[in-house]
């Protein structure tokens, strides 16, 4: 498919245009200038010599050679400052700043050289936001498995000292491997979501026979911590992804939900359709505190706990692992606080029929 000329080449051919016109203007003034002159030597009768005219064409020439240097250098300086600004650009990031901008420095106007500074703004934001995002998972893990590893080392060396103890300390020990193997768990998960290897999304199921399976998974879970769950889902509608996925994304919004409700309290699951019927929302609300209006964004991030729950046991990667699977499926997942108290999270996903 050929792509129709942009913005830069119309900008380089109208400055040559205009160029070519005014130099084929001034050489025409000059011919005529110089035919009015012959002309009147001539109706003067003058016979004195005079000095022998300049070799025909001279003068011409010489006005389109400027003239083309001089556009030349022009398209030169248009072209190759915004490149020299690019290529110190990525020297600098190359050199580990991704701080570097160079949108403002690309040039005046709107053209193409324009954009590939823009593109590349943002491309340094986001790779910068991706590393930090990295460094910050990395910190997180190694903090999660630390505390774990450190509290096993402790039960070893109490076993030892303590061998009446063995017993208690060994379930501890199993406790604390159990939870060091989750989060493994969740781990590789989250890392497979995000390079995008379990991709496979042409599987078509009921929306109804999806969540059949999750309710009944849930109200056993919670019936063992003194809690209930209340479901409401009448949409039968099609989708298309990883039915396993998506069954993961929503079993983490609803064990959250579980994990943070209150004893003897009721968690609801209810879907409704929206977007003149192309999609569904399934909505999960729990009966806990909810959480800061400034952290409901934060809480799809790896580790992240709101300081209202930094004691709630689990890997902090449910909500993170629920994001991703769901965007992965073209939904989105947000959270909200019911002023009645608790969260509600909604996940939208687009029907296929």
């Amino acid at each position: 498919m050929i792509r129709p000329p942009g913005r830069l080449f119309w900008k380089c051919f109208l400055l040559i245009a205009i160029v070519q016109i005014f130099s084929d203007q001034a050489v025409h003034q000059w011919i005529i200038h110089r035919n009015g002159a012959d002309s009147a030597i001539q109706d003067a009768g003058q016979t004195t010599s005079r000095p022998p005219p300049p070799r025909p064409f001279v003068i011409p020439e010489m006005i389109d050679v400027v003239a083309s240097l001089g556009c030349a250098a022009l398209l030169a300086w248009l072209l190759s400052k915004p490149i020299s600004n690019l290529h110190a650009a990525l020297s600098d990031a190359a050199g580990g700043n991704l701080d570097i901008r160079v949108a403002d420095r690309m040039g005046v106007g709107n053209d193409e050289l324009k954009d590939l500074g823009i593109e590349f703004d943002h491309m340094m934001s986001r790779l910068q936001a991706l590393i930090t995002a990295q460094r910050r998972l990395l910190h997180d893990v190694s903090h999660e498995i630390r505390s774990p590893m450190a509290r096993i080392q402790a039960a070893v060396g109490l076993a030892h000292r303590q061998p009446d103890q063995s017993l208690p300390l060994m379930e501890r020990i199993e406790r604390e491997c159990v939870r060091v193997d989750r989060l493994v768990g969740e781990m590789l998960a989250l890392s497979r979501l995000q390079a995008g290897v379990d991709s496979s999304l042409t599987e078509e199921f009921d929306v109804h026979e999806l969540l059949s399976d999750i309710i009944d998974d849930a109200q056993f879970e919670a019936t063992a911590k003194e809690r209930s769950v209340s479901a409401k889902s009448e949409v039968h509608g099609t989708l298309r992804g990883n039915v396993d996925l998506l069954r993961r994304a929503v079993e983490n919004v609803l064990r959250n939900a579980i994990k943070y409700s209150k004893p003897g309290s009721v968690i609801t699951l209810e879907t409704a359709t929206a977007s003149a019927g192309r999609s569904v929302v399934i909505s999960v609300q729990d009966a806990g505190t909810g959480v800061p209006e400034s952290d409901l964004e934060n809480i799809f991030e790896p580790f992240f706990r709101s300081p209202m729950h930094v004691r709630k046991e689990g890997s902090g990667l449910g909500l993170q692992i629920a994001k991703r699977v769901v965007e992965s499926h073209g939904g989105t997942i947000m959270a909200q606080n019911v002023p009645s108290g608790g969260l509600r999270v909604n996940i939208e996903l687009p029907l296929l029929y």
